[in-house]
């Protein structure tokens, strides 16, 4: 329509309108062209091919003759491009002044430029053919529009031999940057052309270049149009940057670097940490932010403190929905601190935790200060003084799902056991293999290798068998503890108020397919290096204060499994061993590449997560560090446990769940998912193997579409330098590991893929979005103990067993350590309001020019679904009692989609928290 409507018209009007009179009498010069309501719209595409295929006869009219020129001529037309910026929702009073004065300069001509390249190159000049360069229209006019999104146009002369667009560059002549969201073009005989942008375009004061935007067109490397081919080398020059100097907050640089940022050595020798990665101390890279080294540690990299904002690229940093939240957050974390910081601090008394009923007050009626304490103290305190007079000084916390259905099932065995399948950890419970249980550690260092638990200690728990049949037949299962935590023991036991063994907990699985604790072990380190290690066994009670002890006993189990959860299986396992991936991709693969396009939605806001946890959680002296039993050493932890366990190879769900110990399930090619469950109702496992295998069948179609051989993963240069760099660079540490999965066909490129897709999506959902609702009610899942259990003969044993609740709440932690545990899980397990879930793309119909895989992603989004159904008629089979019975909370933790808020369901497409 516009080459017919437009283009014919722009090269013909003028010499009718010289024209003295008409070539035809009593026609005007337009109707001698086809109008663009001359046709349905069905065939306007057909007839503009069809004109750009056929010669053109340029007519020229003189006053007196009318000449035909038989030779062809390009035919100029207009093409339209609908330009969607994404304004922010409340703007400050700068942003305001600052885009009322972008709007009157773009009046001025200091306006935003675009021009259109082709996919092919002029033979002339050997350069991609662009169109003319064209302002943004309206930016002036719409100045005042209160809509999130406003759409501009611009209007491109082509001509006929112009090609297909591939790309557009944009230069921002404003003084702010502006957030660019989509570009259509619309126009040309291929039909609309997408460009998916979702990209903050900084003015020319501080990225004097042109900014490059692609089609939705997927193209592999060796694919690319050559109108395209620098262009696609440029940009992704530029995202890597150059090594050197610090990184501003506007730039798009992905660089690498060790975690040395974690210690503030300037501020003295207990606030200096070691640097994460390297030969002393493995670990996977982080991104480079390039701030320079601290004064006292040329090693060490100076940090960012909060509130000013860390380092990631400009496109990584969070939307304003998410900015909403963690706002919210931190403005419900002030208030829910700032009363136990009073409490506390004016009532020496009440540091700790006299009650349960204190406990259960924070949920029912909050922090109660006396009435006048509060009219003394909280009128005299602005914020605090907002707080309704009718709430009588009350700040209540949402109550934790863990105990709306039973308030006390934590107290339960088969309660603590039921969480090793379906809690918030639910991926270290093993397979005994081997009793009594050995340590891997050296015996030269930390004594006889074997465990203290005895048959005599568990044979009356076995239902008539012994050990050995028992383990034969499957029913045997441990938490082991033991190697993770004794190494660290010393240091920890050495601070004040920090508490720990070294655990492991032996179970069985009875007739009904759920588990019971049978015995629990807790190991101290030997005095001396070689002498035997200091071993306690419990067992289930039989008394009163045997059943205290018991509840002690599975307290420092709980918080040792609150330490190797949140150290290892979340942050090093899902953020930290994925970021690196992250970084390679930005870096390596382009946006054309489809394997990008596939990524891209389970990459999203990664980077400012872990830049964050860097800044306030991790850190020395941070959340994770106060909050959790090793206090200064849980990274050390971390760090331990990539170096000794990690292998990606490893990390791919089947692959985890068969490792444990010759573990949790074994290969079974007549079983749907290629294995057999040792403990059929394993909530996180059948849930999880459901979402496993749409995600493989998704990847497995996408990566056919692209690769049809070996020769094609192996040729593609991008596709190999991402790998590569993932591995040599971003896993530095173990770069020479033998157990890498080769990159050299579609089944290994989709194995990797999968793995990938499965760690930032379901695995990490399964670890995060529980933690307020399980771990929320502090006895359940104390992240910190400060006591030891009492022997006989010990200073405090009296202590215990004249007051043994109050002794337990005393080895929990404190009034403000919980309260302010509580307010951090809180935000951690929120969803936003702009989540995006697993199956779910904003632009779902634009995100790729490839119809078909379009399709087979509304087909992979059908497949979540179905498990979703799956997963909510499990939730409601009485015979699953590991997830449904009187009192248990049902398992939704890989129920796909989730409302805003602490919903304890939901699986985002990336690491997003």
């Amino acid at each position: 329509m516009e080459m017919l409507g437009s283009s014919l018209l722009r090269t013909t009007t003028p010499l009718l309108r010289s024209s003295s009179s008409s070539l035809f009498p009593g026609d005007r010069p337009s109707d001698l062209l086809f109008s663009h309501a001359s046709f349905p719209s069905r065939h306007r595409i057909g007839l503009a091919r069809r004109v750009v295929r056929s010669p053109v006869a340029a007519v020229v009219l003189t006053e007196r003759c009318v000449r035909t020129e038989a030779e062809e001529k390009p035919v100029w037309f207009k093409v339209r491009a609908a330009v969607t910026v994404r304004r922010t929702k409340q703007e400050d009073l700068k942003e305001s002044i600052a885009n009322q004065l972008d709007a009157f300069l773009d009046k001025m001509g200091k306006n935003v430029v675009m021009e259109l390249v082709s996919t092919e190159i002029n033979p002339k000049t050997r350069k991609p053919k662009t169109s003319n360069r064209e302002a943004l229209r309206g930016w002036f006019e719409k100045k005042n529009t209160k809509a999130e999104r406003v759409v501009y146009t611009a209007e491109f002369a082509v001509d006929s031999s112009f090609g297909e667009p591939g790309a557009i560059t944009v230069l921002n002549r404003h003084q702010s940057e502006f957030f660019l969201e989509s570009i259509v073009v619309e126009g040309f005989a291929c039909g609309p052309v997408h460009f998916a942008c979702n990209s903050w375009v900084q003015p020319t004061s501080v990225h004097p270049n042109k900014r490059v935007f692609f089609g939705n067109k997927p193209y592999l490397p060796s694919q690319t149009p050559a109108g395209l081919r620098e262009l696609r080398q440029q940009e992704m020059k530029e995202l890597r940057g150059d090594g050197n100097g610090e990184r501003k907050l506007t730039d798009r640089i992905y660089d690498y670097d060790t975690y040395n940022d974690l210690g503030s050595p300037d501020r003295g020798i207990e606030f200096a940490r070691p640097t994460l990665g390297g030969e002393k101390m493995p670990f996977p890279r982080r991104l480079r932010t390039g701030r320079a080294p601290t004064a006292t540690d040329s090693h060490a990299e100076s940090r960012v403190e909060d509130p000013l904002p860390v380092y990631v690229p400009r496109d990584e940093r969070f939307e304003e929905g998410k900015q909403e939240m963690l706002k919210a957050g931190a403005r419900k974390a002030v208030l829910h601190n700032l009363v136990p910081l009073l409490v506390a601090s004016l009532s020496p008394e009440s540091h700790d935790f006299k009650a349960f009923h204190e406990l259960d007050n924070l949920f029912k009626q909050g922090l109660r200060l006396k009435r006048s304490l509060q009219d003394q103290l909280f009128h005299k305190i602005p914020f605090v003084s907002k707080i309704e007079e009718s709430s009588e000084g009350l700040l209540r916390y949402d109550t934790p799902d863990i105990i709306t259905k039973d308030k006390f099932a934590w107290l339960r065995d088969d309660e603590f056991a039921r969480q090793t399948l379906a809690g918030i950890n639910p991926v270290n419970i093993e397979r005994l293999q081997v009793f009594p249980p050995v340590s891997r550690l050296s015996p030269s260092v930390y004594g006889p290798p074997e465990s203290a638990i005895r048959e005599e200690h568990i044979t009356s728990h076995l239902n008539g068998m012994s050990v050995q049949q028992a383990m034969e037949e499957n029913k045997l299962f441990m938490l082991d503890f033991h190697d993770v935590y004794l190494p660290f023991l010393d240091r920890i036991n050495a601070q004040d108020g920090r508490k720990a063994y070294g655990t492991r907990t032996i179970f069985f699985l009875t007739e009904l397919g759920t588990l019971k604790p049978i015995a629990i072990e807790l190991s101290l380190p030997p005095v001396r290096p070689g002498d035997a290690r200091t071993k306690r066994v419990l067992t289930p009670p039989t008394d009163a204060t045997g059943n205290w002890l018991w509840q002690l006993a599975k307290a420092h189990v709980c918080s040792n499994d609150a330490g190797v959860h949140q150290l290892v299986n979340h942050w090093l396992r899902t953020h930290a061993s994925v970021e690196p991936f992250i970084l390679a991709a930005h870096r390596q693969l382009s946006a054309m590449h489809p394997i990008f396009k596939l990524l891209k939605p389970h990459m999203r806001y990664t980077l400012e997560v872990n830049a964050l946890a860097r800044q306030i959680l991790i850190n020395g002296g941070g959340v994770i560090e106060s909050g959790f039993t090793p206090g200064p050493v849980c990274m050390e932890i971390s760090a331990a446990a990539y170096r000794d366990h990690w292998r990606f190879d490893q990390e791919a769900l089947p692959a985890d769940l068969i490792r444990r110990r010759v573990g949790m399930a074994v290969e079974d090619k007549t079983q749907p998912h290629g294995l057999r469950l040792v403990i059929e109702d394993y909530p996180y496992a059948t849930d999880g193997l459901l979402l496993w295998s749409a995600i493989q069948s998704w990847v497995e179609t996408y990566v056919a579409a692209y690769y049809s051989d070996a020769e094609a993963v192996q040729s593609d240069s991008e596709l190999q330098c991402w790998y590569s760099e993932a591995v040599n660079v971003g896993h530095a540490d173990k770069r020479h590991a033998p157990w890498w999965p080769r990159l050299s066909s579609p089944a290994e490129l989709s194995s990797v893929l999968t793995t990938l897709i499965w760690l930032s999506s379901a695995q990490h959902a399964a670890l995060n979005f529980g933690q307020y609702p399980l771990g929320g009610y502090i006895p359940n899942r104390p992240p910190m103990m400060r006591r030891l259990v009492p022997m006989e003969g010990d200073p405090e044993y009296e202590h215990f067993r004249a007051d043994p609740a109050k002794f337990f709440l005393s080895a929990l932690p404190s009034l403000t350590q919980a309260t302010t545990f509580m307010t951090v899980i809180d935000t951690l397990s929120t969803h936003s309001v702009d989540e995006e879930y697993l199956g779910e793309r904003p632009d779902p119909y634009t995100w790729t020019g490839d119809g078909e895989m379009v399709e087979a992603f509304h087909e992979f989004a059908a497949e979540v679904r179905r498990a979703e159904t799956e997963i909510a008629r499990r939730n409601a089979d009485p015979a699953r009692r590991n997830r449904c019975g009187a009192g248990v909370l049902p398992y939704e933790l890989m129920a796909p989609s989730s409302g805003p808020g602490i919903t304890c369901r939901g699986v985002p497409n990336s690491v997003s928290i």
